[in-house]
């Protein structure tokens, strides 16, 4: 039998697919777990192995679904009606009969970034490098096959394709097919003269160079995971992981119509 996490918080448990969902399940003699996240005790509750994971809510659901996916080595459905991006899929369009009996053939994969190999923190969407001093931009050099360029800027994006319709969508980066492989480089508001963005494929390997004495912090999609105030410069080193996570689709074509049709409207 299937071990199934199911990934939500309080508000999207009370919607109405939510209740026929669980309704579903249960008619079905399926067992799952619920992970609140708002629980205090979801860190711990979220510690067992699950071979399925669903998440029901937006797309800050989703990422924290996909986190405990990737944790588990298990496959992740992603259900809801997110406001923008397209991470979720309704209920209307996914064959959950298929999905809880294992008939999982459509699952896709997406690549995170992983920092400096450690694969205990991936990011799916973005990693972001920013200024903690609202009055000081940084200083920052960008290294990649052997070749460096500097930038002044209140920070750096790092993206996946993917994430292209997130953070790095809002500082002025380009949308890219999920389907390509690929790492985008996005300045936020620079001083200095740089591109806009440079998409790079899927071989390359970043290398983030912040100047000493300058306060930082690195968030993962959008979770602060370090705050940096050294005396000397620290590198941060990016790059696709080889491993990839399972995410459920109910095809494999890239949803950029839903996103572009949100933001257009």
């Amino acid at each position: 039998m299937i071990k199934l996490g199911i990934v939500s918080s309080k508000k999207y448990l009370r919607s109405k697919q939510s209740t026929e969902f669980f309704r579903y399940l249960d008619s079905k003699n399926i067992s799952y777990k619920k992970l609140i996240l708002e629980d205090k005790n979801y860190d711990n509750e979220s510690k067992d192995n699950f071979n399925l994971i669903i998440s029901i809510g937006g797309d800050g659901t989703a990422l924290k679904a996909m986190k405990l996916g990737w944790s588990n080595s298990a496959p992740v459905l992603n259900l809801g009606t997110g406001r923008v991006g397209y991470l979720v899929k309704s209920f209307e369009n996914i064959n959950l009969q298929k999905v809880i009996k294992g008939d999982i053939n459509n699952f896709k994969t997406r690549v995170p970034i992983i920092q400096n190999n450690q694969e205990g923190e991936p990011a799916f969407n973005e990693i972001v490098v920013i200024k903690n001093s609202p009055t000081r931009m940084l200083d920052i050099k960008i290294e990649t096959y052997d070749q460096e360029v500097t930038l002044r800027a209140d920070g750096v994006i790092i993206s996946t394709s993917m994430g292209s319709t997130a953070y790095n969508y809002s500082a002025g980066g380009p949308i890219v097919h999920a389907s390509i492989d690929s790492l985008i480089i996005t300045p936020i508001s620079p001083f200095t003269k740089f591109p806009r963005s440079i998409v790079l494929d899927k071989n390359s390997e970043i290398k983030i160079t912040v100047l000493k004495n300058q306060d930082f912090s690195v968030q993962f999609d959008g979770i602060e995971l370090q705050q940096c105030n050294k005396n000397k410069d620290l590198t941060f080193t990016y790059k696709l992981s080889a491993n990839q996570l399972k995410v459920l689709e109910e095809n494999n074509k890239p949803k950029l119509d839903h996103f572009l049709n949100q933001i257009l409207r």
